[in-house]
């Protein structure tokens, strides 16, 4: 993570900092604005959004509100590639939105319960966030988000539901489909959008999370089950293996093995007739999904 305190800002002539730039040392991430590359570089796409963020409306004194993806970085959520190419912003002085080279400011109706302070940045609340992504913005966008935000408990189905109602009609009914497939038991941004990318491609939604038992006991729970087709589903990305490293002290190595021995276990049970793994590339390519998933077992069906 990017701590805004490490942002650089220059004065009247910043030709040192342009000049650590070209050496390296620096990334410039607005203009007169800079952070150091080893920050940079281990940041995540959505932190290095965040920062942007900051770095571009430290510049403008107007009134405006971070807004839509924009705000939902600056709140840690998850983000769909690629990050926006801009800032976006509500600005309640304009009567029309004006898109320039690095921010987009929307005019919207904007009510003070709506914004919240997060290290000095005025910003859109979750839950007024997620709304105008979900009517704005891909389905792919929307889910990651609603699925996040729903598992942290940033807001319910009730208050979401509530916003999109609030909110202007264009894009409602595209706000609604998201909110219906969102699903709080997704723990993970790969889980959920390989779930929409099931229903582009158009394969029945499995359930989530399922539990499977041996003899021994627990063996643990899977991100999908079909259970009419006994097909198991699993996502895996990099972050899933580091992140049980940490958490159990094993090495990365290790967590391979024993999850190469978990999956023995839940492939031995009678119930189980097939088991599919996928990674960010395949859950991004619906035609590699769709061949991965009907291999194991679970074909097209004209959802």
């Amino acid at each position: 993570m990017i701590h805004r305190s490490s942002l650089v800002r220059s004065g009247r002539d910043d030709r040192a900092l342009r000049r650590a730039a070209g050496r390296g040392e620096l990334v410039r991430v607005a203009p007169g604005t800079y952070v150091s590359a080893p920050a940079w570089v281990a940041a995540s796409p959505e932190e290095r959004h965040a920062v942007v963020v900051r770095a571009t409306v430290a510049r403008t004194t107007s009134d405006i509100v971070v807004s839509h993806r924009s705000a939902l970085a600056v709140h840690g959520f998850p983000l769909a590639s690629p990050m926006p190419s801009r800032v976006h912003v509500v600005d309640r002085a304009r009567s029309a939105t004006k898109t320039t080279g690095l921010m987009v400011r929307h005019s919207a109706a904007l009510a003070d319960h709506e914004i919240t302070e997060l290290g000095g940045l005025r910003v859109v609340s979750p839950v007024r966030a997620a709304s105008d992504v979900s009517r704005l913005e891909s389905l792919r966008s929307s889910v990651m988000a609603l699925d996040h935000g729903l598992r942290l408990g940033a807001f319910d189905r009730g208050a979401l539901r509530a916003a999109v109602e609030r909110a202007p009609r264009v894009g409602r009914r595209r706000a609604l489909i998201a909110l219906d497939l969102a699903d709080a038991l997704a723990e993970s941004p790969g889980e959920s959008l390989s779930r929409v990318v099931m229903v582009e491609i158009g394969v029945p939604l499995p359930e989530l999370q399922r539990e499977f038992w041996d003899r021994w006991g627990l063996i643990g729970r899977v991100d999908f089950w079909w259970p009419e087709l006994g097909v198991v589903g699993e996502f895996d990305g990099l972050t899933k293996y580091l992140e049980l490293a940490r958490r159990s002290g094993r090495s990365f190595d290790q967590v391979k093995i024993d999850e190469k021995k978990r999956e023995d276990r839940i492939r031995a049970l009678p119930e189980v007739r097939g088991f599919a793994r996928w990674d960010w590339a395949t859950a991004n390519d619906p035609s590699r999904l769709a061949a991965v998933l009907a291999d194991a077992g679970v074909a097209r069906g004209g959802r």
